[in-house]
Parts: C-alpha cells; sequence; structure tokens
C-alpha cells in the first residue's frame, strides 16, 4: 500500500504546479463514441508482459485495449480523458513486466494543460492509478525496463527523452538535445537504454542515463524503428525514409550487417523487431510501408480513391513482413500481413511476433513464420470505397460499397432498413467536376485550389475528398480531420471538427454524406452558411449490425443488435479515470426510432421532444451505480473453489458459479443485479449496498459470464465485472440436441369483459401447434403447454414459467408466445402484459397490481437456463404500446425477440377470421416463407427477417397498420433452429 501511495502520490504531482486558481479540467460534455469490439482507427504501438498472456494497443481512436495471448481475444478496454480534437489520441503503451500496470500517452491532457501528460492504469481493473503532467511535447513511445523500475518516454518535436522511476514518478534524467522528434526506445536486460530519433541519430545510454554512444549511421536519413537483439549484442534500426534495415553493434553502434531488401518496394522500413523461432533460432523482423516489388498499391498507407464505374479489387494483404532467419544473416520470406501500413512490430515472449496496422487493427505471426491472423477491422473501409458513396434526392437512402470486393449496401434511414444495393438508378455520387468551380490538386493533397486560388487548410491537413454543391455556389472538401464549406470564390463558410479523415462525400439538396476513416457515414444538414451534425450510422461489417443516432445520442440500431456499438464517455477530472456507457446500457432512456429517422427527414420534433422528457439523462451516466468484484468460487460437487476474476479455465466437474459482487450507490438508487451466462440473463437479484452473492448454472462448454446493475429506475445499468472461461479439453460448444419447451398463452376472455378479444386463444393454439410439428428431428423431445383464457392468470401464467425454469436444462431451446392485451405503463413507461384475471382498469396502480410487468417478466425467463430461447409477443392495445418498450424487453432479456403490437380494433378484425395478423405471419414462416437452409430449417434469425417484413404487408392489405420488431442483445450473433419445414 505504502508503495502505491508514493507512486500515485509523486505522479499526480506533475511538472510546476500553477499556484492559487484551480487546475483547468478536461471538457465536461459527453462524448459519443464507436465501441466495435477492435480498434477503428489505425494502431500505433504494442506491448506484451513478461509471461506472453497479454498484449497492449493503443490508436488514434482513443482507445487502450488488452487482448488475451495467444488468441487475440479483447479483455478490457481503456478510455482515457479526450477533447472535441486531437486530445486522446494514443500513440504510446508499455505494459510492467508482470502485466500489472500499463502506461499510455500521445496527444494527451494538452487541451486543458497547456502541457501534455502520460496516464499509468491497473490493467486488472482499468483504474486510473496517476497521471504524470508537464510533457512538453507529445509521447511517441514508452518502454519499461526489464525490472520494471524505470519507464522511458520518447518525445515529439525536439523534446528528447526522459526516464522515471517507476514507483513514484520521480526523474531520473532526461536528454532535451534532440533536432527532432524522438521515435522509438528500448531498454536491454542489464538496464542500458537505446533511442532512435528523426534527427539521424542512434543514441545509447546506461542505466544511471550517461550517455554511451551516439551516431548517425547513414547521412540524411531518419531511423525510426529500434530492437535489441535477445542477447543484447545487435541493435535492428528499421528507417522510415527508406527500405533500409540496418544492424548495429550494441557496443559503439558501428554498422555490422545491411539484410537484403531486394523484391520490396515502398517508401521506409520503420518498424524493426528480433524473434524466436520455436527451435532455438532467432529471426529478424522488419515491416512498414513495403510490398512486394510491382503489388501497385498506394504510398504511406493511403488507398487511392478510385472511380466509381471501375471494378474494386478484392481486398489483399499488399503491405508483408520480411523475415530472415539466423540473425538476418540467413535468407528471407515475405508474410502479406496488412492491408495497409504496417507500424510496429513487438516480439513475443513465447516466439513469433505481433504487428500493429493501419488497417485498423493488429495481427499475429507464429514462431515457424506462419500467419496466426491478420488484422481484424470491424467496420467499413471507406478509403478504397468511398468514391461508390451516392444518396437519393432527398439524402435519406445511401449506397455504398463497405469493402473493396464487395457489393455495394443501400440503408434506408427512413424505414432504418440495410439490405443489397441492387441498382444504382436513383443515387446520386458526389460531383467533382464544373467548368464554373475548377477545383484542383483535392486528393490526398496540402495544397487544394480554386483555379489558382489556395484553399486554406490547417497545418499538416490534407484534403481527401469534393463535392460541389447542387447550385455551384460552393463546395465541400473532406481533409483528414475537418469538413469545410467554401463559397464559389474559394472563401471558408464554416467547418467541422470530424473524427476520421473523409474518404467520401455526396450532397443531396441541403444535405451532405460523408465517409470517414472511422468507419461511419454521417449526415449533415447544409443550413444558412453551416453545417450541422444529424446523425452518424456505423455499420459492423461481418455481422451487418448498425447502429444509427444523433448528436444527442438518441439512437436506432438493427434487428440483430448493434445497440452496443456506441456509447458515451464522460470525462471526470484530470486525474480520474473516464466513465463509459454504451446505449445497450441505457436502451430505456436514449432508444428512440423514430425520432432518429425524423431527424434525418428534417423533422426536429420527435426528438426535441423526447430529449425535453429525458432531461439530464446523459449526465446521470456519470452517477451509474458501481459493480466490484468480490471472491469468486466455481461449484464442483459439495465444494466451492477459490476463482480468480482473471481465470480462463473452469475445473473439471464445475456446476455452477458463486459470485460476491459489491454495490455501490453514486446518487441513482440500486436497481435489480443481473448475471448473464453466453448473452443470456441466467439469475437476477436485488442488489443492496455492499455484498450480494450470487449463484448462477454454468452451460456446457465455454460460458461468458458478465453482471450489471441498473439504477432503481432501470433506465441505465452499469457493467460489472466478467468473466470468460472454458473447460479443459472443450475448443467449441457442444451441438444442441436438447429439447424443444415451448409455453403458449393466449387470453380471449378476461374478467373485465370489456377487454375481450377474439382471436388471441386460436392464435396461441395456431402457434403452439406449428412449433410442435415443425419439431421434426431436430429436437430429442418437445413439451408444449398452452394456458388458455382462465389458465392464464396473472398466477398461472408465473407458474407456468417456474415450471419451465426447472424442466429447462441449458442445451434446450425454450419458446414462449404471449397473446393478450399489452399496455405502456405511466409515467414510467414499462411493459405490462394482462392476465385473464384482470378485472379493475380504473388507474395505473390496479393494474399494476393485477399485471405482469416487464421486470417480472425478466425475472422469470432468468430462471430459465435454456441457452437458446425466443420471446414472441403478441400484443395489442388502445394505442399507447410501442415498439420501444417491446424492444427494450429484448435488450434486457438478451434473447431473441419478435413482437409486434396493433391496435385493439387489429386484433378484433383478424387478419384471415382465424388468425392476427402477427399470428398468420408466423404461420407463414414456419411453413416455410421463411429462409431456410439446405436441410429445410428455419432459424430464429430467418423467422424473424420475415415476420419484420411481411406483417406491415399483411396489415395495409386490411387497411390497417401494424409494425413488427425483431432484436437480440447477443453480441455474437449466433441463430439457431426453430422449426424444420419438410422436402
Amino acid at each position: 500500500m505504502l508503495r502505491r501511495a508514493l507512486l500515485i502520490a509523486g505522479l499526480l504531482l506533475g511538472a510546476a504546479a500553477a499556484a492559487q486558481a484551480p487546475p483547468p479540467e478536461p471538457p465536461q460534455q459527453p462524448f459519443l463514441r464507436i465501441e466495435a469490439g477492435a480498434h477503428t482507427a489505425p494502431v500505433a504501438r504494442l506491448a506484451v508482459d513478461a509471461a506472453g498472456q497479454m498484449l497492449a494497443s493503443v490508436s488514434d481512436d482513443k482507445t487502450l485495449r488488452l487482448w488475451a495471448l495467444p488468441e487475440g481475444s479483447q479483455r478490457r478496454v481503456i478510455r482515457p480523458p479526450v477533447g472535441t480534437n486531437e486530445d486522446g489520441e494514443l500513440y504510446a503503451v508499455a505494459l510492467s513486466p508482470d502485466g500489472a500496470r500499463v502506461a499510455a500517452a500521445g496527444f494527451t491532457g494538452q487541451s486543458w494543460d497547456g502541457v501534455f501528460c502520460l496516464y499509468l492504469y491497473d490493467a486488472a481493473s482499468g483504474r486510473l492509478l496517476a497521471r504524470l503532467s508537464g510533457l512538453p511535447a507529445p509521447v511517441q513511445h514508452l518502454a519499461f525496463s526489464a525490472d520494471g523500475l524505470r519507464l522511458a518516454a520518447a518525445l515529439g518535436g525536439r523534446a528528447g527523452i526522459r526516464v522515471f522511476d517507476a514507483r513514484n514518478g520521480q526523474l531520473l534524467f532526461e536528454d532535451a538535445g534532440y533536432g527532432g522528434p524522438a521515435r522509438m526506445l528500448g531498454f536491454d536486460r542489464e538496464g542500458r537504454l537505446a533511442s532512435s530519433a528523426a534527427d539521424g541519430h542512434v543514441r545509447l545510454y546506461d542505466a544511471s542515463g550517461r550517455k554511451l554512444a551516439d551516431r548517425v549511421p547513414l547521412a540524411g536519413a531518419r531511423p525510426f524503428g529500434l530492437a535489441w537483439s535477445p542477447d543484447g549484442g545487435l541493435l535492428a534500426i528499421g528507417y522510415e525514409d527508406r527500405l533500409r534495415v540496418e544492424v548495429l553493434a550494441a557496443g559503439d553502434l558501428r554498422s555490422v550487417m545491411l539484410p537484403d531488401v531486394a523484391g520490396l518496394a515502398g517508401e521506409g522500413m520503420p518498424a524493426v523487431t528480433w524473434a524466436a523461432d520455436g527451435r532455438g533460432g532467432v529471426q529478424l523482423h522488419a515491416a512498414g510501408y513495403a510490398r512486394l516489388a510491382g503489388g501497385g498499391a498506394a504510398g504511406r498507407g493511403i488507398a487511392v480513391q478510385r472511380e466509381a464505374a471501375a471494378p474494386m479489387p478484392a481486398p489483399r494483404r499488399e503491405f508483408v513482413v520480411r523475415r530472415w532467419t539466423d540473425f538476418g544473416l540467413g535468407p528471407s520470406t515475405d508474410i502479406p500481413a496488412a492491408r495497409d501500413a504496417i507500424s510496429h512490430l513487438l516480439a513475443l515472449p513465447g516466439g513469433g511476433i505481433a504487428y500493429a496496422a493501419a488497417d485498423p487493427g493488429w495481427g499475429r505471426i507464429t514462431p515457424e513464420g506462419l500467419l496466426a491472423f491478420p488484422p481484424r477491422p470491424p467496420g467499413a473501409d471507406f478509403r478504397a470505397t468511398a468514391a461508390s458513396l451516392a444518396a437519393t434526392e432527398d439524402g435519406t437512402r445511401l449506397r455504398v460499397a463497405l469493402r473493396p470486393g464487395e457489393a455495394p449496401i443501400v440503408f434506408d434511414a427512413l424505414d432504418g432498413r440495410l439490405e443489397a444495393g441492387g441498382d444504382a438508378s436513383g443515387f446520386l455520387p458526389a460531383r467533382t467536376a464544373s467548368a464554373r468551380l475548377p477545383i484542383a490538386d483535392w486528393r490526398n493533397s496540402n495544397r487544394p485550389r480554386l483555379g489558382q486560388v489556395p484553399l486554406r487548410l490547417g497545418e499538416g491537413e490534407y484534403a481527401r475528398s469534393l463535392a460541389i454543391l447542387p447550385r455551384e455556389d460552393g463546395f465541400l472538401i473532406g481533409t483528414d480531420n475537418h469538413l469545410r464549406l467554401f463559397d464559389a470564390a474559394g472563401r471558408p463558410v464554416d467547418a467541422l471538427a470530424v473524427p476520421g479523415a473523409v474518404w467520401g462525400l455526396t450532397v443531396a439538396g441541403d444535405m451532405a454524406v460523408a465517409a470517414l476513416g472511422d468507419g461511419t457515414l454521417r449526415w449533415y444538414r447544409l443550413a444558412g452558411g453551416a453545417l450541422v451534425e444529424q446523425a452518424a450510422l456505423f455499420i459492423q461489417a461481418e455481422t451487418r449490425r448498425w447502429a444509427l443516432w444523433t448528436p444527442e445520442g438518441l439512437f436506432d440500431h438493427a434487428a440483430n443488435g448493434g445497440q452496443e456499438l456506441v456509447g458515451v464517455l464522460l470525462n471526470r477530472g484530470r486525474a480520474q479515470s473516464t466513465e463509459w456507457a454504451t446505449f445497450q446500457q441505457a436502451y430505456r432512456a436514449l432508444y428512440a426510432p423514430q425520432a432518429v429517422h425524423g431527424r434525418i427527414a428534417g423533422d426536429q420534433a420527435p426528438a426535441q421532444q423526447r430529449l425535453a422528457q429525458l432531461g439530464e439523462v446523459r449526465s446521470r451516466i456519470g452517477r451509474l451505480p458501481v459493480l466490484a468484484a468480490g471472491a469468486a468460487c466455481v461449484v464442483v460437487e459439495a465444494d466451492c473453489l477459490p476463482l480468480a476474476w482473471d481465470a480462463r479455465t473452469l475445473p473439471e466437474g464445475a456446476r455452477a458459479l458463486r459470485l460476491a459482487l459489491q454495490a455501490t450507490d453514486r446518487g441513482l438508487g440500486l436497481g435489480p443485479l443481473d448475471v448473464l451466462v453466453n448473452d443470456r440473463i441466467a439469475a437476477r437479484a436485488e442488489a443492496r449496498p455492499g455484498e450480494t452473492v450470487v449463484e448462477v448454472p454454468l452451460d456446457p462448454g465455454p460460458n461468458r459470464i458478465a453482471t450489471r446493475l441498473y439504477a432503481e429506475d432501470r433506465t441505465l445499468f452499469a457493467d460489472g465485472p466478467a468473466l470468460a472461461l472454458r473447460r479443459p479439453g472443450d475448443a467449441e460448444p457442444p451441438p444442441d440436441a436438447g429439447r424443444l419447451i415451448v409455453l403458449a398463452i393466449g387470453v380471449n376472455h378476461y374478467a373485465n369483459a370489456e377487454l375481450d378479444l377474439r382471436f388471441a386463444v386460436p392464435d396461441a393454439e395456431m402457434v403452439a401447434g406449428l412449433l410442435r410439428a415443425g419439431a421434426g428431428s431436430l429436437f430429442r423431445e418437445t413439451r408444449v403447454t398452452v394456458l388458455r383464457d382462465a389458465e392464464a392468470t396473472r398466477r398461472g401464467v408465473l407458474d407456468a414459467l417456474a415450471r419451465a425454469a426447472e424442466e429447462a436444462e441449458p442445451g434446450d431451446t425454450f419458446i414462449l408466445y404471449i397473446a393478450g392485451h399489452g399496455i405502456r405503463t405511466e409515467p414510467d413507461n414499462r411493459f405490462l402484459f394482462l392476465p385473464a384475471d384482470t378485472r379493475d382498469t380504473s388507474g395505473w396502480a390496479a393494474l399494476r397490481a393485477q399485471g405482469i410487468d416487464d421486470g417480472t417478466l425478466v425475472a422469470a425467463l432468468a430462471r430459465i437456463r435454456a441457452r437458446d430461447a425466443l420471446l414472441l409477443l403478441d400484443t395489442c392495445h388502445a394505442g399507447q404500446l410501442t415498439m420501444e418498450q417491446l424492444s427494450a424487453l429484448g435488450n434486457e432479456t438478451g434473447r431473441f425477440l419478435l413482437a409486434a403490437s396493433g391496435s385493439v380494433q387489429e386484433a378484433l378484425d383478424s387478419y384471415d377470421d382465424r388468425n392476427g395478423v402477427f399470428a398468420y405471419a408466423l404461420r407463414e414462416g414456419l411453413q416455410g416463407k421463411a429462409a431456410m437452409d439446405a436441410e429445410g430449417r428455419v432459424s430464429a434469425l430467418g423467422l424473424g427477417e420475415w415476420v419484420t417484413r411481411r406483417v406491415p404487408q399483411l396489415a395495409r392489405e386490411r387497411q390497417h397498420r401494424q409494425d413488427a420488431v425483431f432484436r437480440t442483445a447477443q453480441r455474437d450473433l449466433r441463430s439457431f433452429p426453430v422449426a424444420q419445414v419438410a422436402k
């Protein structure tokens, strides 16, 4: 404790403290950030612990991420304080040898301090331990010494290097005599420190800071990458401005070898490292902008935009890692590793290397020189596809290719629908040529011009895209960090900072659409000479999940998820951890699809009305309750064996987890505490301040455990500690071979006859029968229970759910169908199902006492252990219930949810005098209209997609309006079969 106290006290002192006035703090407005489970901007640096079990990465996307090795699964995301422009971008990272602490820095703290800083975090919890301020330039590279006692920083500008005592933040030594930015540095096992710099020098220091050697290996060149050989006898140097790798003797920095780079093209090889090959040998690796000669890729990681009509090539990993055997003396092989420039190579303790790339992402190469996995960017790659961006005349439908070689997609912002691109007619690409506006040198240039008039950009800013306005009274230029509006004379009119390079633009009427380097598509309205952002869209390229949101944080998402892809970041104090909540955590508060669609269409009223209802919900994120880890153990027979929260393997015979969780109320009260197993709710407890102990059963195979704690009003929840556990010998979850358990509930006749319906019972009977008939050979057994009218009292429904919980096993599939009245309570906007014994409708208190609210339903579902579940809610109402309440229920349970909400008149009319619209669409889907695989199996996903398309069509045929909603909150979209159609 004393050591940690000294560390924090020392680092928080920073540089020279100002006197009386309180120090400025980071901006306090909320920041909306993408969270796609991976970096969304170029990755700058990597670091690894001495055991080779954890890797850290940092990026221009302002996140520090921790990953488990060797598989590369994400363990934690750490977000530093951020500003409105560059502040928060991370260029450097270092892990202490024991993996306990992680340091990160870059363009950090300057906006509010006037100087730069570095942050030190606890790797296990992500908590900010300390902050070292007073740095005169951004940090370019960080390194811990082998004993973990010293932390070295390479600084930009001409600030040189600084070395600190990692225990207390004391400056041990510095060298400010650099003529250019320090690039990289590294300790050997004896404590010597070597550095490279853009002034051409390589420098060597002893443990006390005394300079041992200083040499310019090649006049006029800029050394960048630096790596010690495993024995400390050699230094490898890579150059940023030429295809050259040089090996120096560590004693005096004289050149001893130039590995062969024949057959490569490109501007430089700034990344180098040595790595073991798994057989006792040592290999030298280098990369950067290097490609195989004749490959034809664009320079310096910038993909040249192609004309819209030109075919787009399939994505290729054109940037290679060259690997020389025998310390660089032997023959070489080239490993295609990335689609964009490689910024860093890192030797792994177990052999092989990891590498950082601008794809964005990081990859790993095995000790044998094989590609274990490449960078896996989560979003669109608009660098090479943005020329395909086009929009309809009103700007509400977009057409664009997400990645090179892929067919375009179309997104309809009014319907919230993503589909295949099809015909390009009706879509307008950007206009980039005009006799009246002769704009030149605008593509990948820092000197665009209108005729002979230079167009003013920021220092170091490059133009990337252009769109001329429809009336030729101005034009837009997208740059690395701004969207800029100019008038017809080339005078600047307005500019907006953007979170990524603007690779593509188009203009439709008064709406501009931009394709950004962070993978987003963004709408901007041109109003009175100003650019006003309207909405942003992020599409996860592999799963096609998407999130669409307004600058205020109202959002919509895809039927198959997406609410976890974006969140709200709040800065706290300059020396405090930031707050973070995804849209999923604030689902009930911020999910407002109609308001989002209206905003893009030009109708501001729905968004303004919703925001007025919300009040200060975003600021309330800063007062979310805290859920922290206590003791954990795993139940094996009669014992409960202690389990560490960073454990990754379960003992033999593990059947349940017993978790102690510490809840802290920060002003919003405490609501339910949920534990989720493999993305479904498995236990719900009533939290209280202090410790709550929860026991949850485990699934066969892998188990992902997540915890969350709601605020008292349940509009927001805080994420708690998590676990990812595998059983010994389990590579993959076992195949589904369980039972189908169906509970169908229909209420036609109520205790209050004024509530009576006609088709709820027939609908329940029909759906149950179809599921039984369609079970086929999918399940080893099918159990169907139907509750009709008087059987479906409040007690009867809850008892039936309790019986299902007793019966269901992890390998089973559970389907719940409910048909009857559903209402939205006021003023808390909760879903309430009215069972058959509902009599008193005089007020909300009476209805709540008789009904089954969503909290009770979620708690009952939490006790059902079936791994796969589908909730089918067919509710009618008197006009109040909306899709938002039903979607919130799907989000909260973590189950697949397919629901419809029609008026009472629609329910009374039915569709075909036998069944309602929703049930009729279900019948079609289960009988073969929904998408099937080759064996005739209808999945939950296929059924959901069919019903959501079909219900509005059927309702229109009856001159009604009815919608269906399909939702899942699962992070890993793993659908499952619900029926099989005979062929």
